[in-house]
């Protein structure tokens, strides 16, 4: 039975053997293959041995037939097992012999070469890291869990200053600033813990003393117990990062933080928890156009700086500058509840600016406005913040130059009102909405009508016919005074030019001028282009100046001047009396006329007024010492009228003759003017 188990169990590792032939028909070569042939072959002859012997052995015992044993007990069949012994031991040494140690030798070699390919990569790959580790332009720390140093790259010496051998042993934070070896020591644990530790940037002190600005990263080798630390120099970079910022966040020329800082400070400001009350207060220099003008634009810059100078000294926590651009600055401030909140500092930080500054050998002073605003109570925005605090500081300003405005949302209307009626002015214009009337200028002599002052009305859509003050201001500012100013002109000359041709005499016209109209420089053109289309006489026309336009433009209107004059074109000083500057313009000026204002005018028969009287007498004298005609305006009563005739004036407007008329009722008054007798000269 013995033999039937062995047969059974050689069968079962014959099958293992097939299997693992089977499934390793794809992945199984050289000497693998050799054993599973040979361990075949002895799978096999011990299969037929025990199976013969089983047969024999079991018909000896009465399991099988007696014939069986019979059959088997022959002496050259009990040989046969002993044969395929010998037979598989000497397949078994053919294949070892022939197969076998060639193919093992092959293998071998082929091992050998590939573990010297092995072997010199590694060799290379070591000696590429060493090469990495030595030539490195980024310093390279290995660090244990003490923080450590237990190996150091040669580049420590070009970006530290320290040889490798000064470094090793010491603790590698104590290299970096005291206040930053707390987050590099932090930043070591994390690293040891096996968690990703992110990027430190830290300033180390070099050998010689200087920082410098190091980003870090790295990694831990469990295996090693220890950690590669990789720094590198960042800092011209970061340098290059503080210009860039400084560009953008900086002005230049001053020094201060610009307005886009302004806007990202006030808007951190104003979203922050901290709800204490914020001011802000814009500051202009007033004047500081004709530093650049008269003294050159690089002693304007130097200005700028000295002005950025001291708002930098007067900085603090709770109080910053900034330039917005030009000559006007910030100032943000903690500001208190009271409406009056602010001005004493703003004022005082107005009195500084003021302070002589001496720049380029020149002595000069600047005079400063300043328009503050506080939120909450003026906005919880920076845009509106911004806007009332500019609104404020225009205020200021039109109230006279070196004048503090705190905002009162008063000031916004007035402001969208003026922005409102700018729009409405421009509408007027591209509409043709404006006329003129006139107003006769009498010749007291003679009570003759010589002339008319055309004067501007606006026929609004809405409101009705508009008299000169409800408008005049505003289109004097707007850019539409250009094209008004040549309508005026255009249609002036048109009118005289029509009552000539009527009958009515050579009257003169007066024109008021825009002080735009000297600005763009157009001025000499309108006049003969207007001459021209209506084909007036030249000595028909009188342009009228007031002292805004004279001290607005200087020598540009002294030149425009002279040329009109030579033209033959007749030039009056209206509204004199009025300014402190206007007889130095008498001498000046080739002016024809003056027109005494109506102020002096209506109270010069006021027996409680006596100085009017003097000084309308005085300026009829000086006029006609200097060889000009006078045209008194604003008469109203007989009384004027008289005063005016026995002192020698020789012209009169005013309500007593006849309001500003339409073209149509001018020409009736003036048909009826001439049509009555003249009063004698005597």
């Amino acid at each position: 039975m013995i033999y039937w188990v062995i047969v059974a169990l050689w069968l079962a590792v014959l099958c293992a053997v097939a299997r693992a032939a089977a499934r390793g028909k794809s992945g199984v070569y050289g000497t693998t293959w050799l054993l599973l042939a040979v361990l075949a072959i002895d799978v096999v002859r011990n299969i037929a041995e025990n199976f013969y012997f089983g047969l024999l052995w079991g018909s000896r015992y009465g399991v099988f037939p007696e014939a069986v044993e019979t059959a088997l007990a022959r002496p050259e069949l009990l040989i046969l097992p002993k044969i395929l012994n010998v037979l598989a031991a000497i397949l078994v040494l053919v294949i070892l012999l022939w197969r076998w140690l060639p193919l093992a030798a092959t293998e071998r070699s082929e091992a050998l070469r590939t573990m010297s390919a092995q072997s010199a990569q590694i060799r290379r790959e070591a000696e590429e890291q060493r090469l990495l580790f030595e030539t490195s332009v980024d310093l390279i720390l290995v660090i244990d869990r003490a923080g450590i140093v237990r190996r150091v790259s040669k580049s420590s010496a070009a970006i530290l200053g320290y040889l490798p051998e000064e470094m090793v042993g010491r603790e590698g934070s104590i290299f970096a600033v005291p206040e930053q070896r707390a987050s590099l020591k932090a930043a070591l644990s994390t690293l040891a813990a096996g968690q990703r530790a992110p990027e430190v940037v830290a300033d180390m002190r070099h050998k010689d003393g200087h920082l410098l600005t190091l980003s870090f990263l790295g990694v831990w080798a469990p295996g090693l117990d220890s950690g590669l630390v990789i720094g590198r120099d960042i800092t011209e970079r970061m340098a290059a990062a503080l210009r860039l910022d400084r560009l953008a966040y900086f002005d230049q020329l001053s020094g201060l933080p610009n307005r886009v800082s302004l806007l990202r400070d006030l808007s951190a400001a104003l979203d922050g928890a901290d709800a204490s009350p914020l001011a802000l207060a814009v500051f202009d220099l007033d004047g500081f156009k004709d530093i650049n003008d008269f003294l050159g634009h690089s002693t304007g810059d130097r200005v700028i700086g000295e002005i950025g100078a001291r708002l930098m000294r007067l900085a603090s926590d709770g109080c910053r500058f900034y330039r917005s651009g030009g000559d006007e600055f910030f100032m943000l401030f903690k500001g208190g509840p009271s409406p009056d909140a602010g001005v004493a500092q703003a004022e005082e930080v107005v009195r500084i600016l003021e302070e002589r500054i001496e720049v380029d050998g020149y002595r000069l002073f600047v005079s400063v406005s300043c328009g503050l605003a506080r939120a909450p109570d003026h906005g919880h925005r920076s845009e509106d913040l911004i806007l009332n605090a500019d609104l404020a500081l225009n205020a200021a300003k039109a109230g006279g130059a070196r004048k503090l405005g705190v905002f009162a949302p008063a000031i916004r209307t007035e402001a969208r009102a003026r922005q409102e009626i700018e729009s409405e002015l421009r509408r007027a214009v591209a509409q043709q909405e404006f006329e003129l009337h006139f107003q006769p200028q009498i010749r007291l002599a003679d009570d003759a009508i010589v002339g008319a002052e055309a004067l501007l009305r606006w026929r609004h859509p809405e409101r009705g016919l508009l008299a000169p003050a409800a408008f005049i201001d505003a289109l004097s500012r707007s850019p539409a005074a250009a094209e008004a100013g040549q309508f005026v002109l255009t249609s002036a000359c048109e009118a005289a030019a029509a009552w000539r041709e009527k009958g009515l005499g050579a009257l003169r016209i007066g024109v008021n001028l825009f002080p735009i109209q000297f600005h763009s420089r157009t001025l000499l053109d309108d006049v003969e282009s207007a001459l021209a289309r209506s084909g007036l006489d030249a000595r028909q026309l009188e342009l009228e100046i007031t002292e805004n336009i004279a001290l607005g433009h200087g020598d540009e209107v002294l030149d425009v001047l002279k040329a009109l004059h030579k033209r033959g074109i007749g030039l009056a000083f209206d509204d004199f009396g009025t300014g402190y500057a206007s007889l130095s313009y008498l001498l000046r000026y080739p002016l024809t006329r003056l027109k005494i204002d109506r102020s002096f005018v209506q109270k010069i028969a006021d027996a409680a007024a006596p100085e009017h009287a003097a000084i309308v007498q005085s300026i009829l004298v000086m006029a006609h010492n200097i060889g000009l005609e006078v045209v008194a305006e604003g008469v109203e009563t007989e009384r004027q009228m008289a005063f005016l005739r026995a002192h020698r004036c020789e012209e009169a407007q005013g309500y007593f003759f006849a309001r500003p008329l339409p073209r149509a009722d001018f020409d009736a008054f003036a048909s009826a003017r001439l049509a009555r007798p003249t009063r004698g000269l005597g």
